[in-house]
């Protein structure tokens, strides 16, 4: 055999081989192993696919708890902030009240802790002798604020030391016109000194609601009392004149109480500049107070007043 022939050979065996590998069989088999490959490849994909997805939802459900949670915070606070809007509202009503007691604060910051003053006015007397007038000073000093729980204003105490003068009368109801009776009546003064503490109730009318009548603040008083009356000539005598039933010594010390009603003015109303100072811690008044002495005998005041502290 020669080379020729084997060439021929080896290429028809080669051809051969060929077409056996490609015959339809082998065809058939090649392109099911790709379409495996293929739907391998697929169902890999939708696997990844559905991983994410459910990545995705749980994504979204953390998302939708924490937008509730959002909510629910916000509601809370919306409900927190109507909570605190409604006290911040009624403050804002209350705040002229506010102001009022702030102010009043500060003046009684710089209010003096006492009253100092003087009473003057008509006195009757008593033992049936006539009135006269009446001088008196005193000192008042406050003792409870209605921020201390007084409805309506306040309490003061004041201590009061009085006397009525000038009551002459024409009597024989004295020893001398007694003892010597052609001597006929005789001219007769009596004195009567009076210590009184007493407690005031005053009211505020700014407390009411009115502000314009602060400065006049309208009072209560009630409290004991001691009086010495001084005759000019014991008494000896009883009867319906003057000096009748005073005891037969120089002197009647008694014991009693006092009370009555009355009205402060403050000066501050008035605007005078170089004095406004002065007139800050000035007030007047005027008051009437009835007298009971413990023996039974009684007799009316009426005073007008000027002060000076507070």
């Amino acid at each position: 055999m020669n080379s020729s022939m084997t060439t021929r050979l080896i290429v028809a065996v080669v051809t051969l081989a060929v077409v056996g590998i490609c015959t339809p069989q082998t065809l058939r088999a090649a392109s099911s192993s790709k379409r495996k490959a293929s739907e391998r490849a697929l169902e890999a994909r939708l696997e990844l696919l559905e991983q994410e997805n459910r990545q995705l939802e749980q994504q979204n459900r953390a998302i939708q708890n924490q937008l509730s949670a959002q909510t629910e915070e916000i509601g809370a606070l919306k409900q927190q902030l109507d909570r605190t809007a409604r006290p911040v509202a009624a403050l804002q009503q209350d705040v002229p009240q506010l102001q009022t007691r702030i102010a009043n604060v500060e003046n009684k910051r710089n209010q003096l802790p006492f009253e100092v003053g003087f009473r003057t006015g008509w006195s009757e007397s008593p033992y049936k002798m006539p009135g006269g007038f009446f001088y008196s000073a005193f000192l008042n000093h406050r003792l409870l604020d209605h921020e201390d729980g007084i409805p309506g204003g306040f309490v003061s105490g004041e201590l009061l030391a009085g006397a009525t003068l000038g009551n002459h009368a024409v009597t024989s109801a004295n020893l001398l016109s007694q003892l010597a009776p052609a001597v006929g009546p005789q001219s007769t003064w009596l004195q009567t000194v009076q210590i009184v503490p007493t407690v005031q109730y005053h009211v505020d009318p700014a407390l009411f609601g009115y502000e314009p009548w602060a400065w006049a603040k309208p009072y209560l008083l009630a409290g004991p009392a001691i009086y010495i009356s001084m005759l000019s000539t014991p008494v000896v005598v009883k009867g319906d004149q003057p000096g009748a039933g005073y005891r037969h010594t120089d002197a009647d010390l008694q014991g009693g109480g006092a009370f009555g009603f009355g009205t402060e003015l403050a000066l501050s109303r008035l605007a005078v500049a170089p004095i406004q100072k002065i007139l800050d811690r000035s007030f007047v008044g005027a008051e009437w107070r009835y007298n009971q002495m413990g023996n039974g005998e009684g007799f009316n005041q009426y005073t007008g007043s000027v002060a000076f502290g507070w």
